[in-house]
């Protein structure tokens, strides 16, 4: 047995005729005749019956029918994922790292530059920027789109973006059953006695905690850290804690238990931008991407 027998089988079967499947198959009408008998005679036994009203399928017809429909399915997703993986080898890859926030705000450029540049192999890998930064450095990413600061300035480079999205505002984000919850604006001073879940120093926000919290004289009092935002936004209430968060996150996980409030501190906006690597020319494609990237 073989997958164009079983091929020509179904759709006899779904024909109920040797002659219109030859049609639909482009193959002659003896070579679907020899097909079946083959199957028979492997099988042994009779799969298809005829009667006065065509073409029936037996019992053991049925199952070859409905199980083959399930092999043939499965046969061609392999072929194609080989298909896919050979396409992937011959199309020019571009590893770009940038935050969970900024490519949901520029799905619209990623999609047209996925549609436009259909020779090019996009993987993103998404984290915070101090280790996409690192990343750049090391020559793991391509590309990057992500925060300031720059920490690793002797490598890589950040072009500031002046369109539509240029960064992001930090809020304080406590439970509605917080006393906090009752001011319009919050200042590091404020945070001092408060427990906190905070994003790893990964992200630019778990560094200017601990940061911040150090030049206003104190160690935050940290319970949890975490990579997942919306894990940690959605702890803030059985934890009793209150997080630093970007405030474009609050429609991205609305939450009607919490509160976003502003917070009062000369590093409460980080902006960002395009990274490269200093010591890497960019591609054509990359400074395709980044004319598109550049349209948001």
């Amino acid at each position: 047995m073989n997958i164009t027998q079983v091929k020509y089988f179904i759709e006899i079967a779904k024909c109920h005729s040797i002659s219109e499947a030859s049609r639909n198959l482009f193959v002659t009408q003896p070579t679907l005749s020899l097909a079946l008998k083959k199957l028979e005679t492997e099988l042994n036994c009779l799969l298809i019956s005829r009667n006065e009203s065509g073409l029936e399928l037996t019992a053991a017809g049925k199952i070859l029918y409905d199980e083959g429909q399930v092999l043939i399915s499965h046969v061609d997703k392999i072929t194609q994922q080989i298909h896919n993986l050979q396409n992937q080898k011959d199309k020019n890859p571009i590893r770009l790292g940038m935050t969970t926030l900024f490519a949901i705000q520029f799905a619209k450029e990623l999609a047209l530059f996925t549609a436009t540049h259909q020779n090019v192999a996009l993987t993103i890998i998404q984290d915070g920027s101090r280790l996409l930064q690192q990343m750049l450095a090391n020559q793991e990413l391509d590309i990057g789109l992500l925060s300031y600061p720059n920490y690793e300035a002797d490598k890589i480079t950040i072009e500031a973006l002046h369109t539509s999205t240029k960064g992001y505002q930090v809020y304080v984000v406590v439970p509605k059953s917080n006393p906090l919850a009752q001011h319009s604006r919050l200042s590091f001073d404020d945070l001092k006695d408060q427990v906190f879940s905070s994003l790893t120093e990964d992200y630019m926000l778990g560094i200017m905690l601990a940061e911040r919290a150090e030049a206003h004289g104190f160690k935050p009092n940290i319970l949890s850290y975490y990579t997942d935002l919306q894990a940690m936004l959605h702890s803030l209430n059985s934890s009793n804690t209150i997080c630093l968060m970007a405030i474009e996150y609050k429609h991205l996980v609305p939450l009607d238990n919490l509160v976003w409030i502003p917070l009062d501190d000369k590093s409460n906006y980080f902006s960002i931008g395009i990274a490269l690597n200093k010591s890497i020319k960019p591609s054509q494609n990359i400074l395709d991407f980044i004319d598109i990237l550049k349209q948001n």
